[in-house]
């Protein structure tokens, strides 16, 4: 019998809604690595950490399950064959690239096809819509990369082409229950990520995103309930324009988490599923207590839920 879908709360919103119940499990910035060890990432635990993330899903009964990127360390073939090893998931599993995903001019090493990831992880191809129950997920590429021409910047991107798919996929949805996944931050997040990062006594910074406007735009035009970022690796939610982005948080660094989303039609909640124990936090914080983004992760922790809307129970 599948578990409930215990965890802390991270959000409720009045929107996506969802005739039925409504279940998703999103995770973002698995960084599967084969051959490394240490960092912030804590790389010789992502295979734990990707083994966990099935247990939990699989403990509970969920409608599908979402990648928000960065599935790989380095998206070399060996690390995505690891991956798909590992992707013992029981509902079905859709996945938008990540930064580290696709090829780049600066990091030259095998990788993996574009279109055998989109084989791999997409309905077929990207961008996709996919339906989960009663919600419809739209996935979009934020890579810079293309088929046979490799990216040269890790700073997000979305292309003309996808766009236009976009607004002819969004004009025949209901944005009641439609969402979009990329896995590059939206300018709010972005900038969310610059004001608390000026605070803290370390530094960082995190490849941005060059052309987010008509995105935007198309987001605002269309209403469509909910934004899912990852890229960051800790938990937001932020409001600007009439679009609201939730932000999840990482599988590789702490807080070692995926997201459970639930909806139906009083709105949407979102639980945090932990993916491993206070000793692994623990060795999680002693590897990156001087990243921003670690630091972050435990103030946003500190500060749940980051939203609750009005009426909702």
């Amino acid at each position: 019998m599948a578990r409930p879908h215990t965890g802390q709360l991270l959000a409720r919103f009045a929107r996506p809604t969802a005739a039925e119940p409504t279940r998703i499990a999103i995770l973002s910035d698995v960084h599967l690595a084969t051959d490394a060890t240490g960092t912030w990432k804590v790389f010789h635990r992502t295979e734990r950490h990707l083994r966990a993330a099935v247990s939990a899903v699989n403990d509970r009964a969920f409608d599908g399950v979402v990648v928000a990127g960065d599935l790989t360390r380095n998206g070399t073939p060996s690390e995505f064959d690891l991956f798909d090893d590992l992707d013992e998931f029981d509902p079905p599993v859709v996945a938008v690239p990540g930064n580290h995903d696709f090829p780049t001019t600066f990091d030259e090493h095998d990788s993996l096809p574009i279109r055998s990831f989109e084989d791999r992880y997409t309905p077929d191809g990207l961008p996709f819509h996919v339906q989960f129950g009663d919600l419809h997920v739209f996935g979009l590429d934020s890579h810079a990369a293309t088929p046979g021409s490799p990216a040269e910047t890790w700073d997000g991107r979305i292309d003309s082409a996808q766009l236009m798919w976009l607004d002819e996929a969004l004009s025949a949805a209901d944005p009641d229950t439609s969402m979009v996944v990329v896995h590059h931050n939206l300018p709010a997040t972005g900038d969310l990520y610059e004001r608390y990062r000026a605070e803290l006594p370390v530094e960082g910074t995190v490849p941005g995103f060059t052309n987010p406007e008509p995105l935007v735009e198309l987001l605002v035009q269309h209403d469509v309930s909910l934004v899912v970022t990852g890229h960051l690796h800790f938990s937001a939610v932020e409001r600007a324009d009439g679009v609201t982005e939730l932000t999840v948080p990482a599988v590789s660094s702490f807080p070692h988490a995926l997201v459970a989303l639930e909806s139906d039609p009083r709105g949407t909640t979102v639980r945090l599923v932990p993916l491993t124990d206070g000793e692994g936090m623990v060795e999680s914080i002693a590897h990156g207590w001087e990243k921003d983004r670690v630091l972050l992760s435990a103030a946003q922790l500190a500060t749940l839920p980051l939203v609750e809307d009005d009426g909702l129970e």
